[in-house]
């Protein structure tokens, strides 16, 4: 019989700008503690699966599911509720739209709609009916039919002026926010060294695989040093660019209504001694908004003269529209399959054989679902 792993553990979190400490469980959400702990009852709760979008807050800046983010993963982090925005102008321009437009009916959506669309306007990447509704898709509205919220959002945006300061051109300058908006800190997970980590084990956005090859150590560590042969390897992966350490890759995936196509920069490091490597990167669909990082960890393990093991640990982190797909056990599955995917291209290389670039060049739902379904009964 199983014992029960959940322990308490004091998590502190900066909530609409105060500080809060809580005790809190392994399984609790941030949207338990907001509402439950914190009484901001303006955080709603609505599939409890992260999918319908309306229990969307801020965390570290960005529109978080507060549903299916463990509150122990959010230590120290910066939490900004619908409660948070009450002098905020750009949120006070929303809000008499969402009125103006008639974006609202029973207004259970209303909260988690309105962090997306603040998240939007502050942006200003969308400029077209069509951009909006691509970055309003996370979060779902059973009652307007949804032209009433679009109206209202490009609205908003048509007068973002008023709310944005932009300085006179410099290469660097960003806007200037004329409200009062935090600035967070973003770490870059740059790392000099290949250090194997053990996260993957028990983190919740990690999965650690180890695979069996029929090829000699020396075998495989001469494909997965080639950069340009393993990255076509990566299901919807395309190498755009690569000079030294450095890429340039572009990612492209259909999860049902939502297709995204990530561009970003990677980085590569290996110890050819230990034979181990590490992959890094993060990138940005420009359609949704949507961002993705991660990083893999890969080590080869000799088994016999013409054998090896390949263990692999891989963990990510995604927000924006897609983010309603970060479920845990969902993503796991995901993640887990598109790792055998990404073996079983490797194993066809290593037999000489050629990978269809058309099957890899865009990864569907579809692809993911018979890769999950095939692992399960494998299992």
């Amino acid at each position: 019989m199983m014992s029960n792993q959940n322990t308490l553990e004091l998590v502190s979190l900066e909530v609409n700008g105060h500080s809060f400490t809580t005790a809190a469980e392994d399984r609790i959400s941030v949207a338990d503690v907001l509402r439950e702990k914190m009484d901001l009852t303006g955080t709603h709760l609505g599939c409890e699966q992260g999918v319908c979008g309306a229990c969307t807050v801020e965390i570290n800046g960005v529109p978080s599911r507060s549903c299916i983010t463990f509150a122990k993963s959010c230590q120290g982090a910066k939490v900004r509720t619908i409660e948070g925005y009450d002098d905020d102008p750009i949120m006070a321009a929303l809000r008499d739209a969402f009125s103006e437009h008639h974006a609202l009916q029973c207004g259970f959506c209303t909260p988690g709609m309105l962090v997306s669309s603040y998240d939007i306007v502050k942006r200003g990447e969308a400029s077209t009916e069509e951009q909006v509704r691509v970055a309003l898709s996370g979060n779902l509205c059973r009652c307007t039919g949804y032209q009433g919220i679009v109206n209202a959002v490009m609205s908003v945006l048509s007068r973002r002026d008023e709310f944005i300061i932009t300085p006179s051109p410099e290469p660097a300058s960003q806007s200037q926010y004329k409200g009062e908006l935090p600035l967070f800190e973003r770490t870059t997970g740059k790392v000099d060294t290949v250090v194997k980590s053990t996260a993957g084990e028990g983190g919740d956005n990690s999965i650690v695989e180890k695979v069996k090859l029929s090829h000699s150590e020396g075998e495989v560590w001469s494909l997965l040093r080639d950069v340009e042969q393993v990255i076509p390897c990566v299901p919807g992966a395309t190498l755009l660019e690569h000079k030294g350490e450095q890429l340039k890759i572009q990612m492209e995936a259909s999860f049902g209504a939502i297709s995204a196509k990530f561009q970003g920069d990677g980085r590569f490091i290996f110890d050819d001694e230990q034979h181990e490597g590490r992959f890094e990167g993060e990138g940005k669909d420009a359609r949704s908004g949507s961002g993705a990082k991660g990083t893999l960890h890969f080590h080869l393990i000799p088994d016999g003269d013409n054998s090896c093991w390949l263990e692999l640990e891989a963990s990510w982190e995604v927000s924006g529209a897609l983010s309603q797909f970060s479920r845990g056990g969902l993503i796991k599955s995901f993640a887990s399959a598109i790792t055998r995917m990404f073996v079983n291209n490797l194993a066809k290389r290593l037999k000489g054989e050629a990978i269809d670039p058309s099957k890899g060049a865009k990864l569907s739902l579809i692809q993911l679902i018979w890769a999950v379904l095939s692992g399960w009964f494998k299992r």
